[in-house]
């Protein structure tokens, strides 16, 4: 009896001692509401914190949904007042997510807020783990230069291809001198095609730069001109969602 009781006083002191939950385990999904006692932030608006646990070079998927208000996803690390990441409605609907890979292992603050400043309700937050990007497509398995100033790559956007909700997409990475022009075309067959450029080390943000239908029906077609020189991505993608297909990408040299 006596040693029953030993290993339970034990076993108890472990348990409390023990980190949260969330440092072990993903995906972390919590319930809440934004109310009138809730904490208030910029221009009134109330909102919730989440203290989350991110590893460094681990990607993540923050997400905020709510039926009853326009959610806004904010990130920042525990103990500072400087937001690192922001999304107000990239997920599905009105709903808010925010892809993210930490340089630094820590505590993060999730902060679950809303558009307008009466924005209350129930809502549900989420961190999840993504699979780590593919390497951009850089020698492409053809690539046909055409009278010297184009170069051609043809490809299959496929259901194994990496998605951005819900949108497989390629990447093909691209060197660009600062104020070169580069003219990027994406025709598709017979779906609807978008192209984005991103900067290289920035591709799980906004695009710098996209088109959806500049170009001759439901093609893609912008004028690509940097600030600064470097690499960067140029995106294959699909303005709705579970499309595949052939495609052709000209850029010119």
């Amino acid at each position: 009896m006596r040693r029953f009781l030993t290993i339970s006083l034990a076993a108890t002191a472990a348990a409390l001692a023990a980190p949260p939950a969330l440092a072990q385990a993903q995906p972390w999904t919590a319930s809440g509401e934004l109310t009138d006692a809730d904490a208030q932030g910029d221009e009134e608006h109330r909102y919730d914190d989440h203290r989350v646990r991110l590893e460094a070079g681990q990607r993540y998927r923050l997400s905020v949904n709510s039926e009853a208000f326009d959610p806004v996803a904010r990130l920042l690390r525990a103990g500072q007042t400087e937001v690192i990441a922001e999304n107000d409605d990239f997920g599905e609907g009105l709903n808010s997510r925010i892809a993210y890979t930490p340089t630094e292992s820590g505590d993060y603050v999730l902060r679950v807020t809303g558009f307008s400043a009466d924005a209350r309700g129930a809502y549900t937050a989420e961190v999840a783990q993504l699979p780590p990007l593919p390497a951009p497509i850089s020698q492409p398995g053809e690539t046909v230069p055409v009278t010297g100033s184009w170069a051609l790559w043809r490809g299959e956007l496929a259901a194994s291809d990496p998605d951005r909700d819900g949108k497989h997409y390629d990447d093909y990475l691209i060197r660009v001198a600062a104020g070169q022009v580069r003219y990027i075309l994406l025709e598709g067959q017979e779906w609807d095609t978008l192209v984005q450029v991103y900067r290289l080390d920035e591709r799980e943000g906004s695009p710098i730069e996209e088109d959806d239908d500049t170009g001759a029906d439901t093609n893609s077609l912008l004028a690509f001109a940097p600030g600064e020189a470097g690499d960067y991505i140029v995106r294959v993608t699909s303005f709705s969602e579970n499309v595949t297909g052939a495609y052709r990408l000209w850029v010119s040299q």
